[in-house]
């Protein structure tokens, strides 16, 4: 068949095509135009590829976006900013005329006089396509283009990417009629406004590595701090001028590029009467204003990460938002969801301040902090003296707040911050306060049988185990002993009560015990030195405990999500607080009681931490054998904290006579180290909370 014969067949054809596309005014040879030259290559009849074209799907599946999700606190601050593509949907209405004048004038400006083909761009095409003897230009309307856009977004992998990106040869070919075909169905389906809105949602519009800004309202903000619908027109131009190369015109990278690009687009709106002359010459000489957002996807560029990168572990663990942990991340970073968490702003800052003034990010040690709301388990702060960030000097990914499962920490060993359970159990069987026992500064419980309900044994024995004082000793009372920590009268107290009810307590509290190459928290160790703290547990659950004893022995699970928005403004998840008792509240009062004098008696080992003002308070130091993690855990009525200091790199060395933030401390106790950073946190954060005092035993 020689050439005349073939585009004579094509118009016989092409005519099968006008019906579809009689709306633009197209003539079928400029269809013919369009694709012939590649038809003669694949050697079909034009016949046949006509046909082809009117059997192709012309509906296009209009899914939602992917669109970033927000992480706020508990008064609506952004805490983190979640996406795959940095985009926020916006309507029409909420971007600037500017915007929309400056994306038509640069990209198709008869867009609302043509219809799915524009008769003049077509005709170019056909010129070019058949000196080229392919296809290499389409003449592409801001509906293609529309078209094209959201068959990417929704290409599902690298194979379907590439059918959408084709640009040349055969696949070139199909790719435009696809196009072509698709947005004569999306013309029947939207009006030019939803196209309009649709292109601006969809577009790229750059920016740095792996932080491409998608959609006109990312955009403004990250470039210009404004929004879409305040883009002023300087600010609109140099947007529109991205959309075609928006690595070749970043305004970040190549300033020269984008202003010449900008300028571009401003003649152009004043050649088409959008602005007048003089409006066009001052834009021209305007410098960019550039005001660049530099956060990124994710909990690195939050003011919180410790308590960002919880929250995240707590989203990933909700089955409303999928059946796997993967496809939770995928609706958080692409879902458009409003994540409010329990966190406290100042509550934060307390926190961050108290950590950072005694805890340098390099000192050998780690120093951590997690404060959470009695009565409720919100979870207010979690800080570590270790900056958020890849492995490096004085950073680190591993969150030693909380427990395994949600920071992948190991635990820190709890010392003496473990004998309030056992305080509690024997108040609880009936004990007396005052009850005496012998406590001299060792004792000798080798071999010696302790009641216990732990891996199917009823009791358990160290074969050697020999206890001794690091303070106080001699006859002392249960609150003299609680007050003192001393640790031959709990231990001989373990024997009377038992280990199985101090362990309950404490596990139905929410103290688990975290094991390397576990991924759950396991059941605490049930042995002779449970009250001198040999388990390994995380601050979080250990603040969780006392605000048990805080709210009367009516234990609420911590949580950091209390709610979950969709991008349609649905709830889908809203979490209250879980609570169960624990101790009667008769047991709990009297532990406060008890624990308040560690804080206010005179000698007693947490008599440094009272609070400004002598607020009520109650706690309890810990320090381990060696002295190789110390503790300080402490409550009032609305605030309940733990904070505890380890070398977790070498955990068996002792940090006495280290140099910390630049102090050296000769003796690493609980009240020497993480009791200053209690006292901080709790006096900041309570600052302008009114004072609350306990019930009366």
């Amino acid at each position: 068949m020689d050439l005349v014969n073939i585009i004579t067949s094509w118009i016989v054809a092409a005519r099968r095509v006008i019906a579809l596309v009689a709306v633009s005014g197209l003539a079928g040879l400029v269809v013919a135009g369009l694709v012939a030259p590649v038809v003669t290559g694949l050697g079909v009849g034009a016949r046949d590829s006509a046909e082809a074209f009117t059997e192709m799907p012309a509906e296009l599946k209009i899914r939602p976006l992917a669109e970033r999700s927000r992480m706020t606190d508990a008064d609506g601050n952004t805490l983190a900013v979640f996406f795959e593509e940095n985009r926020i949907e916006v309507p029409l209405a909420k971007i600037s005329p500017h915007m929309q004048d400056a994306i038509l004038a640069i990209e198709d400006h008869r867009f609302y006089e043509h219809g799915p083909l524009d008769i003049q761009g077509a005709s170019r095409a056909f010129v070019s396509n058949l000196h080229a003897g392919e296809t290499t230009s389409g003449g592409s309307t801001l509906t293609q283009q529309y078209v094209k856009l959201m068959l990417l977004d929704q290409a599902d992998s690298s194979d379907e990417r590439a059918d959408v990106l084709a640009d040349s040869g055969p696949e070139g070919y199909f790719r435009k009629l696809r196009e072509l075909r698709v947005a004569l169905g999306v013309e029947q389906q939207m009006t030019k406004d939803e196209i309009l809105e649709g292109y601006l949602n969809l577009a790229n519009f750059g920016g740095p590595p792996g932080r491409s800004n998608y959609g006109v309202e990312a955009a403004a903000r990250y470039y210009f701090d404004t929004t879409a619908e305040d883009l002023t027109l300087t600010q609109a131009a140099t947007l529109a001028g991205l959309v075609q190369r928006p690595t070749e015109y970043n305004p970040e990278d190549n300033s020269e590029a984008a202003i010449g690009r900008r300028n571009t687009v401003i003649t152009r709106m004043a050649e088409l009467g959008m602005i007048s002359e003089e409006d066009a010459k001052q834009a021209r000489q305007a410098d960019l204003g550039l005001e660049v957002d530099e956060s990124r996807s994710g909990c690195l560029s939050s003011w919180a990460p410790w308590f960002c990168d919880y929250a995240v572990n707590e989203i990933l663990r909700m089955e409303e938002l999928g059946e796997t942990p993967e496809e939770r991340m995928g609706m958080l970073r692409r879902g458009g969801l409003t994540i409010v968490t329990t966190l406290d702003r100042d509550v934060q800052r307390a926190a961050d301040d108290a950590v950072e003034d005694r805890i340098a990010p390099t000192d050998s040690a780690v120093g951590t902090l997690a404060m959470i709301e009695p009565g409720t388990g919100e979870i207010k702060a979690l800080s570590n003296s270790r900056e958020y960030g890849p492995d490096g000097e004085g950073r680190s990914m591993i969150n030693y707040a909380v427990d395994k499962r949600m920071g992948n920490s190991n635990g820190i060993q709890a010392g003496s911050a473990f004998k309030p359970f056992v305080l509690a159990a024997a108040l609880n069987q009936g004990m007396e306060p005052d009850m005496e026992i012998d406590s001299p500064d060792r004792i000798d419980v080798s071999g010696e049988w302790f009641e216990a309900c732990w891996n199917d044994r009823s009791r358990v024995r160290d074969s050697e185990y020999e206890p001794e004082n690091s303070t106080r000793g001699g006859r002392l009372t249960m609150r003299e002993a609680t007050e003192y920590s001393t640790n031959t009268y709990f231990v001989q107290l373990l024997q009377r009560t038992g280990i199985c009810e101090p362990a309950r307590i404490a596990q139905d509290s929410g103290v688990w015990k975290q094991v390397p190459g576990t991924s759950e928290p396991q059941p605490l160790d049930q042995v002779p030195s449970f009250p001198l703290g040999s388990n390994t547990v995380a601050p979080l659950g250990m603040a969780e405990a006392f605000a048990m004893f805080a709210n009367r022995g009516e234990h609420c699970v911590s949580f950091a999500v209390t709610e979950v928005v969709d991008r349609n403004g649905d709830t889908l998840i809203e979490q209250e607080p879980e609570c169960d008792r624990v101790l009667d509240k008769d047991v709990a009062d009297m532990t406060n009681d008890i624990l308040r004098g560690v804080i206010e008696t005179d000698g007693a080992t947490g008599n440094a931490m009272q609070l400004d003002g002598d607020r009520p308070a109650a706690g309890k130091t810990g320090t381990t054998n060696r002295n190789v993690a110390v503790w300080f855990v402490g409550y009032t009525p609305q605030l309940s904290a733990a904070a505890a200091v380890a070398d977790l790199d070498s955990p068996q060395t002792s940090l006495n006579g280290r140099t910390y933030n630049g102090e050296r401390i000769s003796q690493a106790y609980g009240s020497t180290l993480p009791g200053p950073i209690w006292r901080e946190a709790m006096n900041e954060a309570l600052e302008d909370e009114p004072e609350e005092d306990f019930e009366d035993p």
